[in-house]
C-alpha cells in the first residue's frame, strides 16, 4: 500500500462496525430472497405444470420482458433457466439499493459529517476512506455471492449444475460491485451526500428505462444498458462469463478514476460545479415549506421528470398484454372472439396492476425522502436558526410531512395519468375512464398511510426510522412476486400494498380506503406529538 492508503485498516474496522446493523440486515434479506425463491420454484415447477406453462408464455411477451427481464436466450425452460431470468434483474436492483448508499455515506458522507476532516488531521492517507470503502465493499460481495451460491446449491434446482450456479452468483455480486464503483465515483463528483445520492439513483433509473425499452422492442440492443449486462450471462445454458468480465472492468475503471479524483481535490470540495446562490434571499423563503421546496428543487424536478418518464415507457407496452392470449392456438380454439377480447382486457387490467405498485412505490420514495430530511436537518444542526425563530415544531413537522404528502401524491397522479393515456393509445379499444378513477382512488390512500408510518417513526422513535423501508420493501416483494412463489393470496394484507384488491381489475374497496385513510390520520398525529415531545425531553 501506497502512503496515500496509509491506515486504511484502522477506518475499514470503524466502517464495518458503524455498518454493521445495515450491513446484516440487508444480507439477510437478499439471501432470503435467493434462496426462498428456488425453493419455491422448486415446489411451483414440481406441483402445477399448467401453472408454470402459462407463467412462463406470459414472461415470454415484450411486456413482462420489459419489467422483469428476458429469459436466457438458450436452451429449454427449466427450473434454473426460470428462475435466473426471473430474478437476475429484480436482485440486481436490490442489489443497488444495498450498495449505493453504503459506498456514498462512507466516502462522502463521512466528509460532509466533518469525520473525515478529524480523521486525515492523523498519520492517515489522503485515498484510506476510498481505499476502506473499496476494500468492504468486495469484501461483503464476496461473503454474499458465496451465500447466494451455498443456498442454490442446497436448492438443487433441476437444471442447475456447478457451473451455472457460479455464473449466476458471480453475476450478482460483480454487478452490485459496478454500481458501488459508480456511486464511489460520483461521489467524488458531486459536492454533498445529498447531490451524490440523488445523480447516482437518476443514472441508474435512466440505465434501467434503456433496459426496459430495449428488452422490448430488440433484445440485441440491451447491450446498451449495463444492468442489461448481467442478463447477457444467460446462466444455466449456454454460461457465458464475459459479461461479467466487462461488469468487472466497468467497475475497475470507475473505482479507479474515483481513487485519482479523491488523490487530486481537496477535502469537502467536489468537481461538479456548484451554482452560487443570490447575496439575498427572496421574502417568500422566510416560511418552512417555502425553504424546504427551495433546498429540494432540483430532487423535485427529477422526481417529477422521472415519473414521466416511467409512465410513458409503461404505457408504451400495455398493448402487448394480451400477447400470450392471441398468440395460444389453444385459447383461441376455446374462446369466441368476444370472449377473446374480455381475456385481454382481463390482461391489460392485470398489468396495470402491476403498475400501481411500482408507481405507488415511487411515490411513497419521493414523499419520504422529503419526509425524512426532517431527521437528517435535524441531525446536522440545520433547523437550529429555524427552531430560534416563531416557527414551533409542530408547524416544522407539519411542513416536511405536508410537502412530503403533496410531492408524493403529484409523482402518483402523474405516473398514472400517463401510463393510462398513453397505453390507451395503443389498444385497439381504450379502457374507459372508470379505470383511471379506480388506480387513483386505490393508490392516494396506499401512499398517504405509508408516509404517515414515515413521519411517526421519525417523530416517535428516529432510532429505528430505517425500519420504514424494510417494511415498505418486504410488502412490495411480497405483494409482486407473491404469486409466483405461491404464497397465499392475502400474504402482503400486511402492508397497504395487499389492501388494493387487484385495482384496476376490480373496484377498490371502501372499507380498505376508510381504513388507510383513518390510520394515516392516527399516524401523522402520533408522528406530530412524538416529535414536539421529544423536543421537550
Amino acid at each position: 500500500m501506497t502512503r496515500n492508503d496509509h491506515h486504511f485498516g484502522y477506518l475499514l474496522k470503524a466502517n464495518l462496525k458503524q455498518n454493521l446493523r445495515f450491513i446484516l440486515i440487508w444480507m439477510l434479506v437478499l439471501v432470503l430472497m435467493i434462496v426462498s425463491g428456488a425453493v419455491k420454484f422448486q415446489a411451483l415447477f414440481e406441483s402445477d405444470a399448467k401453472g408454470v406453462a402459462k407463467m412462463i408464455a406470459m414472461l415470454k411477451t415484450p411486456g413482462m420482458a420489459g419489467v422483469f427481464g428476458a429469459l436466457p436466450s438458450a436452451g429449454t425452460e427449466s427450473q434454473a433457466t426460470v428462475f435466473a431470468g426471473v430474478m437476475i434483474v429484480f436482485m440486481v436492483i436490490l442489489g443497488a439499493l444495498f450498495m449505493i448508499p453504503l459506498a456514498i455515506n462512507n466516502t462522502r458522507g463521512q466528509e460532509e459529517d466533518g469525520l473525515l476532516e478529524m480523521v486525515r488531521a492523523r498519520n492517515v492517507g489522503r485515498t484510506a476512506s476510498l481505499t476502506a470503502t473499496i476494500v468492504e465493499l468486495v469484501g461483503l460481495n464476496v461473503l454474499l455471492g458465496l451465500l447466494y451460491f451455498i443456498g442454490l446449491s442446497a436448492a438443487h434446482l433441476k437444471g442447475a449444475d456447478l457451473a451455472g450456479n457460479l455464473l449466476f452468483c458471480l453475476d450478482l455480486a460483480v454487478a452490485n460491485l459496478m454500481f458501488a464503483a459508480l456511486a464511489l465515483l460520483i461521489a467524488q463528483l458531486a459536492s454533498s451526500t445529498r447531490s451524490a445520492t440523488m445523480l447516482t439513483y437518476a443514472i441508474v433509473a435512466v440505465i434501467y428505462l434503456v433496459r426496459v425499452v430495449t428488452d422490448i422492442k430488440d433484445p440485441t440492443l440491451t447491450w446498451l444498458s449495463p444492468m442489461g449486462w448481467a442478463q447477457k450471462t444467460d446462466a444455466y445454458t449456454t454460461n457465458n462469463f464475459w459479461p461479467v468480465i466487462l461488469m468487472l472492468a466497468a467497475a475497475s475503471l470507475l473505482a479507479g478514476a474515483a481513487a485519482v479524483i479523491s488523490k487530486n481535490r481537496d477535502l469537502g470540495a467536489g468537481i461538479l460545479p456548484e451554482r452560487s446562490g443570490r447575496a439575498r434571499a427572496s421574502e417568500w423563503l422566510r416560511s418552512v415549506p417555502a425553504l424546504l421546496i427551495r433546498t429540494e428543487r432540483n430532487a423535485i424536478a427529477a422526481w417529477l421528470i422521472g415519473s414521466v418518464l416511467f409512465g410513458a415507457v409503461f404505457g408504451s407496452v400495455i398493448g402487448n398484454a394480451g400477447d400470450v392470449l392471441k398468440e395460444n392456438p389453444v385459447y383461441r380454439k376455446m374462446l369466441s372472439i368476444e370472449q377473446l377480447n374480455v381475456a385481454d382486457r382481463t390482461m391489460t387490467l392485470s398489468f396495470m396492476n402491476m403498475f400501481i405498485l411500482i408507481f405507488i412505490t415511487l411515490a411513497i420514495v419521493a414523499g419520504a425522502q422529503l419526509i425524512f430530511r426532517l431527521r437528517h436537518d435535524d441531525d446536522h444542526g440545520y433547523l437550529d436558526i429555524i427552531h430560534a425563530e416563531k416557527a414551533s415544531r409542530m408547524k416544522i413537522a407539519a411542513s416536511y410531512f405536508g410537502i412530503g404528502l403533496l410531492f408524493a401524491i403529484i409523482v402518483y397522479a402523474l405516473s398514472v395519468f400517463v401510463v393510462f393515456f398513453i397505453g390507451n393509445a395503443t389498444l385497439k379499444t381504450p379502457l374507459e375512464l372508470k379505470y383511471l378513477l379506480r388506480m387513483m382512488a386505490a393508490g392516494i390512500p396506499a401512499v398517504t398511510a405509508f408516509l404517515g408510518l414515515a413521519i411517526l417513526l421519525i417523530g416517535a422513535v428516529p432510532r429505528v426510522a430505517s425500519l420504514f423501508w424494510i417494511y415498505m420493501g418486504s410488502g412490495l416483494i411480497v405483494q409482486l412476486f407473491g404469486a409466483l412463489l405461491s404464497l397465499p393470496k392475502h400474504a402482503g394484507a400486511f402492508t397497504p400494498f395487499g389492501w388494493l384488491n387487484d385495482t384496476p381489475l376490480h373496484a377498490p374497496q371502501t372499507l380498505a380506503i376508510w381504513l388507510m385513510m383513518i390510520a394515516t390520520i392516527l399516524l401523522v398525529a402520533g408522528g406530530m406529538l412524538g416529535y414536539k415531545r421529544r423536543d421537550l425531553e
